[in-house]
């Protein structure tokens, strides 16, 4: 966050993959006017519009709008994965700052919110994101280094298998949490019912 906006074009225009959706989307290469527009579509990606299986099951609409598979993975979210402990609230996400383990120095060199604050309790550290309509938004992480929701879930069940020496991660993450491959798979299928259907339809 806080790049100028002249650098972001210039990103995205080296980006082959960038320039090939852009051309897509716009019919032109990147630039400032189809950015702020790129922006804000994704921007109302991160509200509901109470459409989401998990909100018709959670308002008593739709008693079946949640697989079985989506309901365990609901109950791993709430315990056992500590996913509500930093996503939570109506847009899964407390606005909160956490290291969750993709520093090292190494390998991972941003530093993330300390080159803000300068304050060394804030190395590592990015916002936490909400996960609205989190299964359309791929790539993931601050530097979009994940591809999917199930590498996501890989990611946090053991951090340390994708970086091994974490620098100042938070402590929510440092017992590894080694999830099985069902509780996995019912962890992603419950990601999926944050989308709403509408936008479903339109992918």
């Amino acid at each position: 966050m806080n790049l100028k906006i002249e650098e972001a074009v210039k990103r995205l225009n080296d980006s082959e993959l960038y320039s090939i959706l852009f051309l897509k989307l716009y019919a032109e290469e990147p630039t400032k006017e189809n950015l702020v527009i790129a922006l804000a579509e994704f921007q109302r990606t991160l509200e509901s519009d109470g459409s989401a299986p998990h909100d018709k099951w959670m308002n008593d609409e739709d008693s079946a709008a949640l697989s079985i598979s989506q309901q365990r993975g609901r109950e791993l979210f709430l315990d056992k994965a500590k996913c509500f402990d930093c996503h939570f609230g109506p847009d899964f996400t407390g606005d909160e700052f956490r290291n969750i383990g993709t520093y090292d120095e190494k390998q991972y060199k941003d530093k993330g919110r300390f080159d803000e604050t300068k304050d060394s309790n804030d190395l590592g550290k990015f916002k936490v994101p909400g996960l609205r309509n989190i299964a359309l938004t791929a790539p993931y992480m601050h530097d979009g280094s994940l591809e999917t929701l199930e590498e996501v879930i890989e990611y946090y069940s053991d951090p340390y298998m994708f970086v091994e020496t974490p620098i100042n991660m938070d402590s929510i993450m440092i017992t590894p949490l080694r999830l099985t491959y069902h509780e996995k798979e019912d962890l992603v299928n419950f990601l999926h019912s944050l989308t709403d259907e509408t936008r479903y339809k339109q992918r």
